[in-house]
């Protein structure tokens, strides 16, 4: 399947895991948006990757900040209606924000941790997904895949607030599916293990880093439930736990 001149939409994309896949998506020639707080930010992360290791250029990337607080609602579907206003629609959605918490049990759990932790990882995904499938809907046609996490699927101690957040995430894509079946628009879930950067590696020395899931790996993954061979995947929960 050729992606030229498709049209995404990649939240937390400045982040380790958004930023390969934003660049990915680009190099395949789709025409990539990215909620951000910051331009700046946008600009200084992907500056420097108009050229090769070797200094080659690569030629102009279509990618595009547009500011936005993916965890406020009425930001959110300004920025999906001004997507389509410039583009006059959305093809793909890839819903990577998201944020863990330290160990904390559940008798020590408070709502606080609880309300951030669904603000963070389940309502920007909400948001986004409600704010983008009525576009899909129109042309009958649309891809849309969130990054989930162990935890949401395997009861894990000490990280309550995280796995009820990421569960949240998990059923929301499969309800959707269910909701959306007479049309051709798909929704999975990617559930990774420990995704390898540089943050995770800075608080896990200790680990094989080998055996973590590399965020190219995720990309290429995306790429294939967008493409024409994975369009029977309406609903798929797919674990990427590499060798952990």
């Amino acid at each position: 399947m050729s992606f030229k001149d498709k049209i995404a939409i990649v939240t937390g994309g400045t982040g380790a895991l958004g930023r390969v896949i934003v660049n990915k998506f680009a190099e395949e020639g789709m025409k990539v948006y990215v909620p951000v707080r910051s331009i700046n930010e946008f600009n200084k992360i992907f500056d420097d990757s108009q050229s090769t290791e070797t200094g080659e250029f690569k030629g102009l990337l279509k990618r595009y900040a547009l500011p936005c607080d993916a965890a406020n609602e009425a930001e959110v579907k300004e920025f999906c209606d001004n997507v389509v206003k410039q583009d006059k629609r959305i093809d793909f959605l890839v819903n990577t924000v998201g944020g863990y918490h330290p160990k904390r049990m559940i008798l020590d759990t408070d709502t606080e941790l609880l309300d951030k932790q669904l603000k963070l990882n389940f309502y920007t995904t909400f948001f986004f997904t409600k704010y983008t499938v009525p576009y899909m809907k129109v042309n009958n046609y649309g891809r849309v895949v969130s990054i989930g996490a162990k935890p949401a699927i395997e009861t894990t101690g000490g990280k309550f607030a995280y796995s009820f957040s990421k569960a949240g995430v998990v059923n929301l894509m499969q309800t959707l599916a269910v909701e959306l079946k007479d049309f051709n628009i798909t929704f999975n879930t990617i559930i990774p293990s420990i995704i390898d950067t540089p943050a995770n590696r800075e608080s896990m020395q200790k680990q094989d880093f080998s055996k973590w899931v590399t965020p190219d790996e995720i990309a290429e993954k995306c790429l294939y439930l967008f493409g024409d061979v994975a369009g029977s995947n309406k609903d798929n929960v797919i674990k990427m736990y590499g060798g952990v």
